[in-house]
């Protein structure tokens, strides 16, 4: 008399060989995700230490800016009317030789008229790029408006 081949409860090895492939799928999106995620931190760790030597000009620049209404400008420098002079160089911004910020890959000063409605408006634009090396700096470049009243 044949014999009745019981139930097997258990894996087969072709189910045990899909269960592999996707576990070692999932960790491997796993680690690709992790490794991304670790090799772009630093940026984001530096990027508000950068933002605050910007943040440290601006202040300074926003309030001596709607002071005049004039100004001389070189590529490296801005003198308003011989009192406040702010000057780029050795990798700072000073105010009347004293450094307001530090960090400074390049900064630009350029001053253009521009007429709107019946006003003629000074517009000194500040391109500045901050950070300790030019892969990982941040560029800032903003148009502030000289006191037109």
């Amino acid at each position: 008399m044949p014999s009745k081949a019981k139930s097997q409860d258990g894996i087969t090895l072709a189910t045990l060989t899909v269960y592999i492939f996707i576990f070692t799928l999932i960790i491997g999106v796993i680690t690709t995700i992790s490794n991304s995620f670790y090799a772009n931190i630093g940026d984001v760790v530096d990027a508000p230490k950068y933002i605050s030597e910007f943040n440290k000009f601006t202040m300074f620049f926003a309030v001596d800016i709607k002071n005049y209404n004039t100004a001389e400008v070189t590529e490296t420098t801005i003198q308003f009317s011989d009192t406040v002079k702010y000057e780029f160089k050795d990798n700072s911004i000073y105010r009347n030789d004293v450094r307001i910020a530090k960090d400074i890959l390049s900064c630009n000063f350029a001053l253009n008229t521009e007429r709107v409605n019946t006003t003629n408006k000074n517009i000194c634009t500040v391109n500045m790029q901050i950070g300790k090396d030019a892969e990982d700096s941040i560029t800032k470049n903003v148009d502030f408006t000289l006191k037109y009243w």
